[in-house]
């Protein structure tokens, strides 16, 4: 593993997987050369998907503010954590939830009305500086009485344009640890919302890449379901991994505009 180009390894690439926030974007500034990156793949007619754990917007503000950065995406390419987490709860014909995220994003979740008093499901998302104790405290005391415990994330933190903040993961841990259950996930790094992304572009695991700048969530999570994992160092990673890390990416590249050229 190097911060240096393999132009073989991505020859072999069939497929792509993209991060958002940090891979093209960090921020309301758009990454130098991610446009084109985007646009190359199109033109070029790669497979691909874009592929997010932004909780705190729902999916419709996620396709205007890729718009408004002038990034010409299908909507059908993008999968984001609360339409995955969605299909979770309506495969286990769950109801109710209580959910911890920004009320913005409940419209994300039709068929499963916001609850506090008969809430099947705990749902985590990112709340921002929205969440309070009495928040917390209620997912607590519906956990402990037996529903369901859900996070769209487990990521501790993420970076945008002010800077490193604590995201979901931050939360979700402190609720296992008081309420002794697990948390499902249904967002990246779970398996099952690789697969489903997989499902988008219908290129191999074996052939597909995953690009993001999250060591756990996006490299960890896609090399556990046999695709190839890239890390960029434009977003919350700014160092390439120790060589004794528990994950080591397939390649390193400093942004998206690295790959331009391969195309």
């Amino acid at each position: 593993m190097s911060g240096r180009i393999d132009a073989d390894f991505f020859s072999a690439v069939k497929g792509y997987l993209i991060d958002l926030d940090g891979t093209l974007y960090v921020g309301n500034q758009l990454i130098h050369g991610a446009k084109e990156f985007v646009h190359r793949l199109r033109d070029c007619r790669i497979p691909h998907a874009f592929v997010t754990n932004i909780t705190s917007r729902p999916r419709s503000q996620v396709l205007s503010r890729i718009r408004e950065k002038g990034l010409e995406i299908d909507p059908g390419q993008v999968l984001t954590a609360p339409i995955a987490t969605k299909g979770y709860l309506d495969r286990r014909s769950i109801g109710p939830c209580f959910f911890l995220t920004r009320p913005s994003l409940i419209g994300d979740f039709e068929g499963h009305p916001q609850s506090e008093d008969h809430a099947e499901a705990v749902v985590v998302g990112d709340m921002g500086n929205l969440i309070t104790f009495q928040h917390l405290n209620t997912a607590f005391r519906l956990l402990l009485g037996g529903a369901n415990f859900v996070t769209m994330s487990r990521s501790r933190f993420f970076r945008d344009d002010t800077g490193m903040s604590l995201d979901a993961g931050a939360f979700v841990k402190m609720l296992e640890h008081a309420s002794e259950k697990q948390a499902v996930v249904t967002g990246k790094p779970s398996t099952e919302f690789f697969r489903s992304a997989i499902d988008l572009i219908g290129v191999p695991a074996e052939q597909t890449v995953m690009i993001g700048d999250d060591l756990e969530s996006d490299v960890g999570g896609a090399q556990t379901v046999g695709l190839k994992g890239v890390l960029v160092l434009s977003g919350k990673t700014t160092e390439i991994p120790e060589p004794d890390s528990a994950i080591e990416p397939n390649a390193v590249i400093s942004s998206v505009a690295d790959l331009i050229e391969i195309l």
